[in-house]
């Protein structure tokens, strides 16, 4: 099979993308496919095997590549937002993963909420604040109640991502972040424990649920960029060690997560337990990292799935999508 890996991006998780990518090419050379690597800089324009110079340049080299199958290996803006996929697509290039407008809704936190809403999920209580608002920091408090969890439109990894304790924390942090963001997520902070429920789709596109992990970070407030990809700052708990009963509902709640989105061939669902231990969800991951240390390669070890197992399955998923 010749396979197009795509990885880096203008995105805060350049360096993340790269290490996916290194992780995939080397399951790919394991599995004896053939494949064009595409870096996209960080800054702007692309290099090749044999080339360097623009993104469209790039792009140009890819088509001429004629790969069978595109894997995307990039996290946050411009590879998780559907714009790499809205690329292949006029390509006419297959790519494994979530389509255009699922990664467009996934990587927009407020407009993931509001679909959400639509299917019934529980999640929490929030506000969005518009960039050219100047809101009344001490009635968001009073409204939503404090601690609260910001979050700016489009980003991924928890870039963007601050709890804030007390309304001038809130006031100072609001204001800054608002000035790099169309719209700010503002929501309820929830105090218990933390989970994450990843999705693989079988050939026929049926969302399975793999074993829940419980995230435990060791030196962080919350999980964080830092605890996500610092060795030994966050214990990964997979299987979690929860009643059966929690297990399906978190389970449940993280296909119906991915299908509210309509996400595809894998997700993963990050979800959160409030004060009662009542489950609630966070938001998808629709190209869930697939580092050494990320979570989605840990669940599928769990049933038996090796990691080049795990990249040829989205590949097949992939290859067989309509």
């Amino acid at each position: 099979m010749k396979v197009a890996l795509i990885m880096g991006g203008r995105s805060g998780e350049h360096e993340v993308s790269l290490r996916t990518g290194a992780e995939v090419a080397r399951a790919l050379d394991e599995l004896g496919h053939e494949r064009f690597e595409l870096v996209l800089g960080k800054t702007g324009g692309a290099r090749w095997p044999d080339g360097e110079g623009t993104v469209a340049q790039g792009l140009v080299a890819l088509e001429a590549y004629a790969p069978d199958v595109a894997f995307i290996a990039m996290h946050g803006p411009d590879g998780e937002d559907g714009r790499v996929q809205g690329a292949l697509e006029l390509l006419g290039i297959r790519y494994h993963g979530s389509g255009v407008q699922a990664s467009s809704n996934g990587l927009d936190k407020a407009r993931t909420k509001e679909l959400f809403r639509l299917a019934g999920l529980p999640i929490a209580r929030d506000r969005v604040i518009d960039n050219d608002e100047t809101p009344s920091w001490s009635a968001v408090a009073a409204e939503l109640g404090l601690p609260l969890v910001l979050k700016t439109e489009a980003s991924g990894s928890s870039v963007g991502v601050e709890v804030v304790r007390d309304v001038g924390t809130l006031a100072e942090r609001g204001a800054a972040l608002l000035a790099s963001t169309p719209r700010l997520l503002v929501e309820a902070y929830l105090p218990g424990r933390e989970f994450t429920g990843p999705v693989l789709e079988d050939q026929d596109g049926t969302p399975r649920a793999l074993p829940i992990i419980e995230i435990k970070p060791k030196t962080a407030a919350f999980f964080d960029y830092e605890a996500k990809y610092t060795d030994g700052a966050t214990d990964e708990i997979c299987p979690a060690a929860i009643p059966a009963a929690l297990e399906a509902r978190l389970r449940d709640l993280a296909v119906r997560s991915h299908q509210a989105l309509r996400c595809g061939g894998y997700s993963r669902t990050d979800l959160k337990l409030d004060a009662h231990g009542e489950p609630f969800v966070l938001e998808v991951n629709t190209l869930p990292g697939l580092t050494r240390e990320s979570l989605f390669p840990r669940a599928a070890k769990v049933v038996g799935m090796s990691f080049a197992d795990l990249v040829q399955r989205l590949l097949d998923r992939a290859m067989s999508a309509s």
